[in-house]
């Protein structure tokens, strides 16, 4: 009788640590900072650097996704930087939404990829 009682709790615990590890893996929060690695607009893909390259100097693009459910999508070059931030939700996919206007976005593990008006922008975290 010992013996299957603690058959069941060992297998319990199993099972518990199973859950836990799976939600930890699985539902993390997209939380975090983000940096534009690709274009693609036109049939034309681009890296940052060949980004930078053609632009004649550094350009650094950011998104950041907020704990409290903001976002700041940040690009510099040349010392000039423009901002624009607004509020995201990953109730059904990643949605962000500023000044009125939202847009859909694929989350694939560490990468962020918007699409909108058949040109899209590919984030990586970190």
């Amino acid at each position: 009788m010992k013996h299957t009682m603690k058959k069941n709790v060992l297998a319990l615990l199993l099972a518990l640590a199973m859950v836990v590890s799976l939600a930890a893996c699985g539902g993390g929060s997209p939380e975090g900072t983000y940096h534009l690695t690709k274009i693609s607009a036109e049939g034309l893909d681009m890296d940052i650097q060949q980004l930078a390259q053609m632009a004649g100097m550094d350009v650094d693009i950011t998104l950041e996704l907020k704990s409290d459910k903001t976002f700041v999508l940040e690009a510099g070059a040349a010392g000039l930087g423009e901002s624009a931030e607004g509020t995201w939700s990953n109730d059904n996919g990643l949605t962000l939404t500023a000044e009125g206007a939202s847009i859909s976005a694929k989350l694939e593990g560490s990468t962020i990829i918007l699409e909108q008006d058949g040109a899209s922008m590919t984030f990586e975290k970190g």
